[in-house]
């Protein structure tokens, strides 16, 4: 996840030197500590819209339910593409797909070259039965961001869903290529060359995702 960065323009806001302390927190992975100042500071400044942000934020690090805070986070911050991409991937993952989508959608009227949102617009359409789609949507996160291999792993997986092996097998390639100790991507490649009757590369890929992931 990127950094969070804060809108200093923002209104009901607490100190400077206080939200400066939260964001350095959570940059640095404390996550629980930024859950445990940001719902006080909240107490004090409920429609402060970045703390909302920031508290979904580390929710979602610590696998938490964040969809309350985002949701609230998206109300007092519409035009913020990082908050409506991270409501989105909270809706997935209590089933809400459609308005998963939505805010992806929203997120990339906001932002157009986010390929993050891209990305998660293609898994959320996936789960609707809509791959042809979904393969834009990766195609496009690709343009933006050549070298993100979960995109080409998730290219590859539709890829080969769709019949198209050897077309998969290119996309496994590239992610691999791009982060040799992708574990998945080494075990789908291997899938798709045993598909194409490559056995012996097939077991060199299996071979090397056991070795990543014992």
């Amino acid at each position: 996840m990127n950094p969070i960065k804060h809108n200093p323009m923002q209104q009901t806001q607490p100190p400077p030197a206080e939200m400066d302390a939260l964001m350095a927190l959570f940059n640095k992975g404390r996550h629980a500590e930024v859950e445990n100042r940001a719902r006080s500071l909240l107490d004090l400044y409920p429609d402060f819209g970045f703390g909302w942000k920031l508290l979904g934020g580390a929710l979602q690090m610590q696998g938490k339910n964040a969809l309350l805070a985002l949701r609230r986070a998206a109300e007092l911050l519409p035009e913020d593409a990082w908050v409506l991409n991270s409501l989105g991937n909270a809706q997935i993952s209590f089933g809400l797909i459609d308005d998963a989508a939505a805010s992806f959608r929203q997120a990339l009227v906001i932002k157009p070259d986010y390929a993050g949102a891209h990305n998660n617009l293609g898994l959320a359409l996936l789960k609707l039965g809509q791959p042809d789609v979904a393969v834009s949507c990766f195609r496009r996160a690709l343009v933006i961001k050549p070298d993100y291999a979960d995109v080409h792993n998730n290219l590859g997986t539709v890829l080969q869903d769709l019949g198209q092996s050897n077309a998969a097998v290119a996309s496994f390639h590239s992610a691999v290529e791009i982060k040799p100790d992708f574990a998945i991507a080494h075990n789908n490649l291997g899938n798709a060359l045993q598909e194409l009757g490559q056995l012996d590369a097939a077991v060199s890929c299996f071979r090397r995702a056991l070795v990543i992931k014992p």
